[in-house]
């Protein structure tokens, strides 16, 4: 479980938007400040979900029969779909502006407004909208539940998989304390190599997820 589940924590980290809202979380007034909201938000959303799945929709899901060969299996084939849909810019794609394409349609001028303000409500929201359940994460918390783990374990396990994939949220933070100009130029640099190329090489850390878990599913059974 815990190898592809840290490989799925990794490429969720590197999402484009993802990156590009701490970017503009960075280039903010008082963006230590910001960036902790942001942070927090998207923490308190992810774990949440994922405690309500693990532990509250638990029972449900436990009466399935289902073996983690199966789930291994399923996710993997799911996250090859996942994997040639980024591969093609139907999913990952990122404007000019820094937004999602799959968001520009539906973010009104209000809500465009609220992200290049001030508020700290705005970041806290953002947070909370960055770690609603993708693809992605219910494909990890499906590895989980069927990895038959104790509870505490399961707890660890979901706790760690946010950590990794707000690494990229978690460091800049740290090191904008310390240095905020190279932290600040450097994140914007690292946004920029990723909007102009980091879609293959997602796409490929997709598949190679993908290979691995249907690899290990089909010797498991």
């Amino acid at each position: 479980m815990w190898f592809p589940l840290l490989l799925m924590a990794l490429a969720v980290s590197l999402e484009p938007f993802r990156i590009g809202m701490t970017v503009l979380m960075i280039n903010r007034p008082r963006p230590a400040l910001h960036l902790l909201v942001f942070l927090a938000g998207g923490f308190a959303m992810g774990t949440a979900v994922g405690v309500v799945v693990l532990f509250v929709l638990r029972p449900a899901l436990g009466s399935v029969h289902v073996t983690l060969p199966r789930v291994q299996i399923v996710v993997g084939a799911v996250v090859l779909l996942n994997a040639a849909l980024v591969a093609a810019g139907v999913l990952g794609r990122v404007n000019r502006d820094g937004t999602a394409g799959r968001l520009v349609g539906p973010l009104t001028a209000r809500a465009r407004q609220l992200l290049d303000g001030r508020s700290l409500w705005a970041a806290g929201v953002a947070g909370l909208g960055i770690a609603l359940p993708s693809v992605d994460y219910v494909a990890a918390l499906a590895l989980i539940v069927a990895s038959g783990a104790a509870a505490a374990v399961q707890f660890g396990a979901l706790v760690t998989f946010n950590v990794v994939a707000f690494a990229l949220v978690e460091v800049p933070l740290v090191a904008y304390l310390v240095a905020p100009r190279r932290t600040r130029a450097a994140l914007t640099s690292f946004y920029d190599r990723v909007r102009a190329h980091g879609r293959r090489g997602i796409a490929a850390l997709l598949a190679a997820i993908g290979c691995v878990l249907l690899a290990v599913g089909v010797a498991g059974l």
